[in-house]
């Protein structure tokens, strides 16, 4: 009596480096396919059937941003599919690390992994040995052709040859050349001169795209047009700082300049003027950025919880001007109000553990910048986390010097840790009452009574709101008299119906979830029933 072999769903993966020849009646990944399907004939005594096909071409084997690669291991993980066929190894992939990481996911699923022109067995030891050498010569093959093509990039620039690619704004393409382009020259000696003239790169930038000029236009190979962009700081950098435009050619990996075969549209004069310019701006800005630091209190002392350095940046609105601490998560810190809140604790902090008779501390920022020794702090969501360091033998000195009695209630405790003294703190990050920045974010630092007299505000417009309501006012003149549009001015009335023990907290400065007033909105339009409310508010 014959046994019926369970169903076996088997992928086949096929890749192509280049896509040179894919355009051809019957190409590589076409090979590639008829090869796996007939080995998953020859296996079908066993169960196995042809499930479906997963492609990449023109993509490197050494990453895994492969659309066909993606859609074969979602499927896996969906257990669409049991058996991953290849033509060979280096098909799937030329890297040991990212291997290693599919085949743990081939195995968290159950999914078997087979080349068709390699033999091999992962199940033991001496299988996973030649595996794991094949890949080692793959990815040595990868690696070696790369440098061959580094190489010969190399040596083509330093000869002054074309390397090919879109060319830049000022010449064009012909037999493998660049050639000026009369028009475009006169548009790019107007940027150099327009930069001497101006001194800044963003206004140069502005002045050209409201004369309404415009960046290249060109066609790629496959016929679609690019460029006519509006010209912005980053492409009037590069413009300026081509040597391409002196008849050189840059070779940015090896930071060196070469003669080249092309004219230059540029006169030597007016490029070193240009880069002369560009050395001191660069040295004022690095200036600015020093002097941004050292007005502040936290600037060179404040990491994040990895140890790592927080960036400043400032921006200008008007005539005011913002600084801010910049953490790798994108946060924008308020320098201002950050370090108004480190100075806050270590002026009203408890060292009673230090000086019992010591509770509070007149300490300017110029005299906490001396007794700092590193600042941690770390963003989870809204909430913050503040650490503090202060150098132990220093600080107790200075404690013995200054005590002030009439302690003030709610300063953190002081702890003792080797030769630091720590203090720890919370904050809360409010995104409505904040400064809008040049780039669209708005975060603010908020304490726990910061946040609620956000929130009091919040209500105190909400009253005004009804008042204009009440006293028979047409919608066109509240909206006129507020400053809002229904929408918003909806959402502010509904704050009038909360209840009253949520209002009590408000102004009581209890705040259980740390909720914002945009969040406070959102949960007064829910619902006006009391109990939902407060059970919003508490959870």
């Amino acid at each position: 009596m014959y046994q019926i072999c369970p169903k076996i769903n088997c992928a086949i993966y096929t890749r192509k480096s280049t896509e040179h020849g894919l355009d051809m009646e019957f190409n590589s990944l076409q090979n590639q396919e008829e090869a796996c399907k007939a080995y998953i004939l020859s296996q079908s005594f066993n169960g196995w059937e042809y499930y479906k096909t997963y492609s990449d071409g023109g993509i490197s084997g050494g990453t895994m941003e492969r659309p066909g690669l993606k859609t074969l291991l979602d499927d896996i993980r969906a257990c669409k599919v049991q058996v991953v066929v290849v033509y060979k190894v280096d098909r799937l992939s030329r890297s040991i690390i990212d291997f290693h990481k599919m085949m743990q996911e081939f195995d968290k699923y159950g999914c078997n992994f087979v080349s068709i022109t390699q033999s091999f067995d992962t199940s033991n030891s001496m299988g996973k040995l030649t595996l794991n050498m094949l890949l080692s010569f793959a990815q040595f093959e990868r690696e070696v052709s790369a440098e061959r093509v580094r190489d010969k990039i190399a040596a083509s620039k330093a000869k002054g040859l074309w390397m090919g690619g879109t060319p830049t704004l000022g010449y064009d393409i012909k037999d493998k050349q660049l050639v000026p382009n009369a028009q475009e020259k006169a548009l790019v000696n107007l940027i150099f001169n327009k930069y001497l003239e101006l001194g800044n790169i963003q206004a140069t930038a502005d002045w050209m795209n409201q004369q309404g000029y415009r960046s290249k236009c060109c066609q790629t190979v496959s016929g679609t047009m690019r460029g006519g962009h509006l010209f912005r700081y980053g492409s009037i950098q590069r413009i300026l700082g081509n040597p391409v435009y002196i008849g050189k050619i840059a070779h940015l990996a090896l930071k060196k300049v070469y003669p080249r075969k092309h004219k230059g549209i540029i006169p030597q004069e007016v490029f070193e003027n240009v880069q002369a310019k560009f050395g001191a701006n660069k040295e004022g800005l690095r200036e600015h950025r020093r002097n941004i630091r050292a007005d502040t209190l936290l600037g060179d002392i404040l990491v994040d919880e990895r140890e790592r350095s927080y960036k400043l940046s400032s921006g200008r609105k008007g005539d005011k001007s913002f600084k801010y601490y910049v953490i790798r998560n994108g946060a924008h810190l308020s320098v201002g109000q950050l370090d108004g809140l480190a100075l806050q604790m270590i002026q009203n902090a408890d060292y009673r553990d230090l000086c019992p008779r010591t509770t509070a501390l007149e300490l300017s920022k110029n005299e906490a910048k001396i007794y700092l020794e590193r600042v941690v702090c770390q963003k989870i969501d809204k909430e913050c986390y503040i650490t503090i360091y202060l150098k132990k033998q220093a600080f107790e000195a200075f404690l013995e010097k200054h005590l002030v009695e009439n302690p003030p209630s709610g300063g953190v405790r002081a702890q003792i840790k080797g030769d630091s003294i720590i203090l720890k703190n919370t904050f809360y990050i409010d995104n409505v009452s904040s400064t809008r920045l040049q780039n669209g974010t708005a975060n603010n630092i908020l304490t726990v009574r910061q946040l609620n007299e956000s929130l009091v505000r919040g209500l105190a417009r909400a009253w005004q709101c009804k008042k204009m309501i009440g006293s028979g006012m047409t919608s066109r003149k509240w909206e006129k008299a507020s400053g809002m549009n229904k929408r918003t001015f909806a959402r502010y009335l509904n704050l009038c119906y909360l209840s009253p023990r949520i209002v009590a907290d408000i102004l009581e400065y209890r705040n259980p979830r740390n909720m914002s007033l945009k969040e406070l909105m959102t949960l007064a339009s829910e619902t006006v029933n009391f109990e939902k409310q407060e059970k919003g508010w508490n959870i």
